[in-house]
């Protein structure tokens, strides 16, 4: 591999950009910021539930209004939850791993 990958498609590839970086290789805050996006799909918004328009959002809720072609509207309310298809663990990594590799990075 020369240079930072566009993409990081695999552990392997994630350990070698920290590796080429403490090394001096490759710029350490790129590689911050490629490793940092791994967690930016960490949690996402669900479908909880139709709402009415009083309807008052916990922390972790938001509520939109969804228009339909047929000019009807609809008040739902989404959940923030954990994403289990999150890119980080598709790759193999637990979170604390990433946080762990983020502060080996550290200057």
């Amino acid at each position: 591999m020369r240079g930072m990958p566009k993409w990081l498609n695999s552990k392997e590839d994630v350990l070698n950009v920290v590796g080429l970086a403490s090394d001096g290789q490759l710029s350490k805050s790129d590689v911050k910021k490629k490793i940092n996006d791994l967690l930016s799909d960490e949690r996402v918004y669900n479908y909880k539930a139709e709402v009415s328009s009083d309807y008052q959002p916990g922390e972790n809720e938001k509520v939109m209004t969804e228009k339909h072609y047929d000019g009807t509207e609809k008040i739902v309310c989404y959940e923030l939850v954990e994403n289990m298809y999150a890119r980080y663990i598709q790759l193999g990594f637990t979170k604390d791993e990433i946080i762990s590799l983020l502060s080996s990075l550290e200057d």
